[in-house]
């Protein structure tokens, strides 16, 4: 008897431990419902009533600005095309229709790693640095849309194209209710991605974000045969997982994301943070404002986010799935980190240069003009800047701790490996709060929002008709979108 109560005992505490795989406990957040000073914004209660707002005023407007999107990209897209056919010295050969013009790029190289995978010998440049190879892409995007090709006997170019747009009216819906699960838990002090009756000043805002968000930039991508809907939507669903305490369902998610654009560091970092934060906060509260050293209530606190540990500790692990795959299939343990180096023409034994290669390059693209040391130092004050903004109290107040931590880990990962080059558009992409966050100034203005969505179409124009086109339009010039 005393053996099995024993062995009751012990898979008691198992079930106690491993938990948090499956639901790990949420941190008690206190989202200030006070005025915030300047934002036109006054605090609401809660609706009265439990009802939700219909469909055709919540997620079904968001899909279809998604869609508006996408046709206006479209046809940007088409003007593009007959710009350069007009060109005398381009030819695209193949690639010369709309659907080829779509899969340009990064695209050719995702249907590469459909048709032929992935080298299992590098390709060397006569100076000893790795040439330019598809160890550079993950694999998810020609994987899946390959096996939608392979499936219903569609072209490649076809089926990566349906990819993308499914992925991206999926992101705009997931979207929509991330932001109406931030404005809910400033106002209600909860994270509800439901609109409910009395939300609608709410659910305006977070329609506005999505609308930001669709028309920003390099969001023309998002019609394209690139991986950045696919790996965007992965990366929200991430977050979702994680604010929701889901962590063995944020598992398969993280891990697919890791596999479609290289975000697992990034992942991996804002996944450990935040155990980090959600053990200090319930150690905290456990203590109840008493700063003395408690072993046990260390040990409790611990044990109740031990599964969210291992659920962290796992998605940082596949940061490296990758780089694992590339080094046993070519037999080179620095497979994936000399072929990200050889891209901008450097050897392993370089080394990167964490921080430092902003600086270089944005000297370099100044033509010297300015001296590198009042260049780092634009650079320092252009990163501090950026986290003065994203932590001061309107925007600490207005994202969700979850979403503004993936953020500054997001941020923080460009800032100390990314080589700055014309494809940062397109890597800002994954840092969508920051929609949300630039939709919600100046409230009462009737002209601000529309601006803000005019001003990006604007600029995504030129980024489609100088990058998505040929070096041959602005000489020797080589600009990648």
């Amino acid at each position: 008897m005393a053996e099995h109560s024993g062995r009751s005992k012990r898979s008691s505490n198992l079930h106690n431990l491993f938990h948090g795989f499956i639901a790990s406990p949420l941190p008690t957040l206190e989202a200030p419902r006070s005025s915030i000073k300047g934002t036109g914004h006054t605090t609401t209660s809660a609706p009265n009533h439990s009802e939700l707002l219909p469909a055709h005023r919540t997620w079904i407007p968001a899909l279809l600005i998604w869609g508006i999107a996408c046709v206006v990209h479209l046809l940007v897209f088409t003007i593009a095309l007959e710009q350069h056919r007009n060109h005398p010295l381009i030819d695209f050969g193949q690639h010369n229709d709309l659907l080829g013009f779509l899969n340009r790029w990064d695209a050719l190289l995702y249907e590469r790693i459909y048709t032929d995978w992935y080298p299992q010998e590098l390709p060397m440049r006569p100076n000893g640095t790795v040439d330019n190879n598809t160890w550079a892409f993950m694999p998810l995007q020609p994987l899946i849309a390959g096996g939608i090709a392979n499936a219903f006997g569609i072209e490649y170019r076809v089926a990566t194209l349906a990819l993308t747009l499914v992925a991206g009216f999926a992101l705009a819906y997931v979207l929509h209710r991330l932001f109406i699960g931030c404005l809910n838990w400033r106002d209600r002090g909860v994270f509800d991605t439901r609109a409910l009756v009395g939300d609608e000043s709410r659910n305006r805002l977070a329609l506005w974000a999505v609308a930001v968000y669709a028309f920003s930039v390099a969001s023309p991508v998002f019609i394209t045969g690139y991986a950045e809907a696919l790996s965007v939507l992965l990366i929200a669903l991430s977050v979702w997982c994680v604010l929701r305490g889901r962590y063995l369902m944020l598992l398969p998610v993280a891990l697919l994301a890791a596999l479609s654009r290289p975000v697992g560091v990034p992942l991996g970092a804002f996944v450990g943070l935040w155990w980090f934060w959600c053990t200090a906060v319930d150690y905290r509260r456990r203590l109840g404002g008493d700063l003395r050293f408690a072993p046990a209530d260390a040990w409790a606190v611990f044990r109740g986010r031990f599964g969210q540990l291992m659920s962290a500790l796992l998605v940082c692990f596949f940061a490296f799935a990758h780089p694992l795959h590339a080094a046993l299939h070519t037999g080179r343990l620095d497979a994936y980190f000399a072929t990200e180096l050889g891209w901008s023409n450097r050897k392993p034994g370089e080394g990167h240069q964490f921080f430092i290669q902003w600086v270089l390059r944005i000297y370099y693209y100044l033509g010297g003009t300015l001296p590198k040391i009042v260049v780092a130092i634009l650079f320092i004050a252009a990163m501090v800047g950026f986290y003065y903004w994203i932590s001061r109290k309107f925007s600490r107040t207005l994202i969700h701790p979850a979403l503004w931590l993936w953020t500054a880990c997001y941020m923080g990962y460009l800032f100390v490996f990314w080589l700055p080059i014309s494809s940062t558009n397109r890597i800002l992409l994954p840092l969508f709060p920051l929609a949300l966050l630039v939709a919600a100034y100046l409230p009462k203005s009737r002209w601000y929002r529309p601006s803000l969505v005019a001003f990006g179409i604007l600029i995504s124009i030129p980024w489609v008709l100088l990058l998505w086109g040929d070096p041959a339009m602005m000489g020797n010039i080589v600009l990648v979108p």
